[in-house]
């Protein structure tokens, strides 16, 4: 849903509600591993991040003979609860913009609200898609019997 804040600036925003808890999902959004299996809207993601404040982020999205580089640093991490980036890509301008992801727990869900500050007035419609696409691949990702919810059950199970 795109939206605008009350300076005007227009901005993306996405919610979706996701089958794990905060802990999870701010897990899928921080491992590496985990981020590259669903952080493209298409094909597969490359990713490496270094997670702490003044870390660098890159997610290499690729189909075939196409890639699509972006590269960000990570500005707030308050686990479970929020995490903020920049992202920079051949799409998004000069200057980068910022993704703020906050987590609320709802039972045992949780309350995914994703904003897209600072891109260009004529991508925010496709950025905004394009996250739409990838927290749908999370959610799938979160849900499945191998997903990132149940590796902590797993983990818990295996310590008994």
């Amino acid at each position: 849903m795109t939206g605008s804040r009350p300076d005007g600036a227009v901005v993306a925003r996405i919610e979706r509600l996701l089958p794990a808890s905060p802990d999870a999902v701010y897990r899928a959004w921080t491992d590496p591993a985990t981020m590259a299996r669903w952080m493209s809207p298409f094909g597969r993601a490359e990713v490496t991040a270094d997670v702490r404040p003044g870390g660098g982020l890159r997610v290499a999205m690729v189909e075939g003979d196409v890639r699509i580089e972006h590269t960000g640093e990570f500005v707030e991490l308050d686990p479970p609860r929020r995490l903020s980036f920049t992202w920079r890509s051949p799409y998004t301008g000069t200057e980068p913009s910022v993704v703020t992801v906050e987590l609320v727990d709802r039972g045992g869900s949780t309350h995914l609200v994703l904003t897209h500050e600072r891109l260009p007035g004529e991508v925010v419609a496709s950025h905004e898609g394009g996250w739409r696409s990838m927290v749908e691949r999370l959610a799938v990702l979160l849900a499945g019997p191998s997903g990132v919810a149940g590796q902590r059950e797993r983990e818990e199970e295996a310590k008994r």
